[in-house]
């Protein structure tokens, strides 16, 4: 080959080469988008502040912007910002709506050559209405919150996604089983927020994941969208007038329905002032109007309730019917603290105040419950007030729950001023303590030898009696005694029960206390009815019945007569024939001195504590 062509064409190849620009003098960049970890801070008005970190990394190049998409057109921008080097320092940035791509952003550097090769971590907020955006819907019971996170161009791996929401009952959770797959959920609950923190392993390229979270309404008191919370139909809308019922209907039928309570507690009133009156105590309505006001109010409040909760306030009708509730109930009623006055103790059969007899029917009884009449007076007043509800439920708009409740005002007229809280006359407390006593004495000493009847206290220039006791006294008695009786002790005058006490009448300096002082030591001694009398008052230490039995037994063994020249004394009880202890002589002589060991034991294991 001629050297001449080869030089040419040697020249031209080293020319062209001289003349193309390398890669450099283009200005090679490259930068990459690493991680982005977000983190959503929702307040009680469904708006969030949404901040996103992000992690780049410039392999090549200078950059003056970076470009961030996928942000909702609506978003609220915090311009400002810095971006931290990984190996330290910071860089001001700012942040720019991206004006040729809708919710795009601009990154800009004040640099003058921006950003070069390296590590830069950069915070990126702006706030969001959720419930404009649709971001915040309702999800059955619960809300859902639903978040789109920007497409990552080349996939990174550990994102991060906090959701924070105020504090609610039920905790912030995944929206649903299907994530759990894919997302790791840790949920922190502190005072007045939650934090539910969402991860997965690795975000594909190009990929826009939906993180969601269902979360508690009671987060978010000051959302009042009605998308989320639809109106609730006011009961005044719903109980609107009534339909096919004339107002002058409606008018008559209250004032006839107020009419009628006030009869009603009018007599329940006289009916418990006479049963008081006949009690000895005072009655006590709970609330105590003058002049004779208080039916009037009762049946006015009942009549207003039933307006109220059918055509007005529901919460005003309530409390209407709690202030019938008060008008109408009487509370346990209060003894008269009074002298009983004189009166005369003559003995009465025991088949009189023995034995318990079935109380006569009175008019009160009706509006009782405790007694018969009067329950099937309440069932017959809840059966015509059920079948009233049935028939107007299609003709007064809630009719079938308003008449049920305002008859709630009917039960303390019904269960309060009954005979359950009257004290209990002496005949019934007699039946019910002393009648058992009589009997189970029976079992435990020989009538034989043992005097027992039943006395009672009549008042002067009256037939009535106000009190019973059982006198119990051996038939050969200690000198001394007069007797032995099983009393009731009420707690206080007008009490509905009361407790056995025995009472030992002797008389003083006889051998009967010298004896009782033995078996009662430390027990002091009250003086009696008349002259010389002394009385032991004991109380059984169990304060039933058999108890009491069981201590009037012991004392009739310890108080009988021994020798055979023991013979009935004084007493209250009529003198029987007398019969000779014909059994050893198990007392020392009336001279001897009474030893320690010879002293009888006493009466302290079956006596209550004083």
């Amino acid at each position: 080959m001629p050297r001449t062509p080869l030089l040419l064409a040697f020249g031209l190849s080293f020319a062209a080469l001289a003349f193309t620009p390398s890669s450099h003098a283009r200005g090679w960049e490259e930068v990459h988008q690493t991680s982005d970890d977000v983190r959503l801070t929702v307040g009680a008005d469904g708006v969030a502040t949404v901040q996103h970190h992000l992690r780049y990394r410039v392999v090549a190049g200078h950059f003056k912007t970076l470009d961030f998409s996928g942000v909702e057109p609506n978003a609220e921008l915090a311009f400002e910002t810095t971006a931290l080097i990984e190996k330290g320092g910071e860089l001001p940035a700012h942040i720019l709506a991206n004006p040729k791509v809708p919710g795009a952003l601009l990154i800009g550097f004040d640099e003058p050559r921006g950003i070069g090769r390296g590590v830069y971590v950069i915070d990126v907020k702006y706030r969001l209405d959720l419930v404009a955006a649709k971001m915040l819907v309702r999800d059955g019971s619960m809300w859902r919150i639903s978040w789109t996170a920007p497409t990552s161009p080349e996939g990174h791996d550990g994102a991060r996604v906090v959701f924070e929401v105020p504090s609610a009952p039920t905790e912030p959770r995944l929206a649903s089983p299907e994530q759990a797959a894919t997302t790791l959920a840790t949920l922190r609950r502190e005072p007045g927020k939650d934090e539910l923190e969402l991860v997965r392993a690795h975000i594909p390229r190009g990929e826009a994941v939906v993180w969601s979270a269902r979360v508690d309404p009671k987060a978010f008191p000051r959302v009042v969208s009605p998308e989320l919370r639809p109106p609730v139909a006011s009961v005044t809308t719903a109980a609107a007038a009534p339909n096919n019922v004339p107002a002058v209907l409606i008018a008559s039928a209250l004032a006839v329905l107020a009419g009628a309570l006030a009869f009603a507690l009018g007599a329940k009133h006289r009916i418990v002032a006479r049963a008081c009156e006949s009690a000895s105590v005072r009655p006590r309505p709970l609330v105590p109007l003058r002049w004779g006001l208080l039916p009037f109010a009762y049946g006015a409040a009942a009549a207003a309730a039933l307006a109220e909760l059918l055509w007005g306030t529901p919460a005003y009708g309530a409390a209407l019917v709690v202030a019938a509730m008060a008008f109408g109930a009487h509370r346990s009623p209060a003894p008269i603290h009074k002298p009983r006055g004189p009166g005369r103790w003559q003995p009465i059969a025991d088949g009189d105040v023995l034995v318990a007899r079935p109380r006569e029917a009175a008019p009160g009884d009706a509006l009782d419950i405790g007694m018969r009449a009067g329950k099937l007076t309440a069932l017959a007043l809840a059966v015509v007030l059920a079948l009233v509800s049935f028939v107007l439920r299609t003709r007064v708009a809630g009719a079938a729950v308003s008449i049920p409740l305002v008859a709630a005002a009917l039960v303390p007229l019904f269960a309060t001023g009954t005979q359950a809280q009257l004290p209990r006359s002496p005949a019934e407390l007699a039946a019910r303590v002393l009648g058992p006593a009589r009997d189970i004495l029976g079992r435990l000493v020989d009538f034989a030898h043992v005097d027992v009847r039943c006395f009672a206290r009549v008042r002067e220039g009256t037939k009535t009696y106000d009190e019973v006791r059982l006198a119990c006294s051996p038939a050969d008695r200690i000198p001394g005694l007069r007797s032995i009786e099983l009393a009731l002790a009420t707690l206080e005058p007008g009490a509905p029960a009361a407790l056995p006490e025995v009472l030992v009448r002797f008389d003083d300096g006889s051998e009967a206390a010298a004896k009782i002082a033995q078996l009662a030591p430390g027990i002091r001694v009250v003086t009696g009815r008349g002259p010389g009398e002394k009385v032991l008052r004991l109380s059984p230490r169990a304060p039933t019945p058999s108890g009491a039995a069981r201590l009037l037994a012991r004392l009739a063994s310890e108080l009988e007569g021994r020798r055979s020249t023991d013979r009935a004394s004084c007493g209250a009880m009529p003198k029987s024939p007398s019969r000779g202890f014909n059994g050893a002589d198990r007392r020392a002589p009336r001279t001897r001195p009474v030893t320690a060991a010879a002293a009888p034991p006493t009466l302290a294991p079956a006596l209550a504590p004083a």
